[in-house]
């Protein structure tokens, strides 16, 4: 399991799919958001956040680019997905806590996984999720909710699939999808 912050500079910080109103929601007027998915891309390190089922998040040296502007996700080992945040006003969301909640992981029983994270600032910052591990793989809707002082920032909805429900995604990052 792998949650993925984003560093540039110092910080950047089956079913039918959701619709794209009910997919995202947060305040127009406070930040740009957009969700998406990405081929895994190499980290530049690590920091401690004891409530992930891994001990930590893995840190990105560059905001990655996202390769498919949707919410529906095949489960495929390395793929990421997640979102990106911009704070319209430029002003730092310090003490934000992101909460992911997911169907539940067939070793761990794990339903949900949080940690504490920044937003906001000169740049844009990416919260993400790559599948490391089989029991991760699993189907059904997966949401990121960020929280400050008990005020939700942002909410978004994902729609993990099997490979076939989204093959043009499931074959385009060199793995072979799961049967």
């Amino acid at each position: 399991m792998r949650l993925c912050l984003a560093f540039a500079l110092l910080i950047a910080g089956s079913a039918a799919a959701a619709e794209p109103s009910t997919a995202l929601d947060y305040d127009p007027d406070q930040f740009e958001i957009v969700q998406g998915v990405f081929c895994e891309v190499p980290t530049t390190g690590r920091s401690e956040a004891p409530g992930t089922v891994a001990g930590h998040v893995d840190l990105f040296a560059e905001v990655p680019e996202f390769q498919w502007l949707t919410n529906v996700v095949p489960a495929v080992p390395g793929l990421s997905f997640g979102v990106k945040t911009t704070a319209r006003d430029g002003m730092v969301y310090d003490g934000v806590v992101l909460t992911l909640t997911h169907p539940a992981f067939r070793d761990s029983g794990a339903t949900a996984q949080s940690y504490v994270t920044m937003l906001g600032g000169a740049s844009t910052s990416i919260n993400a999720y790559t599948f490391d591990t089989q029991e991760e793989l699993a189907p059904g809707i997966w949401s990121f909710t960020a929280t400050r002082n008990g005020r939700v920032l942002y909410s978004a909805l994902f729609e993990v699939v099997p490979p076939s429900a989204a093959p043009e995604i499931a074959n385009a990052c060199g793995g072979m999808p799961l049967s």
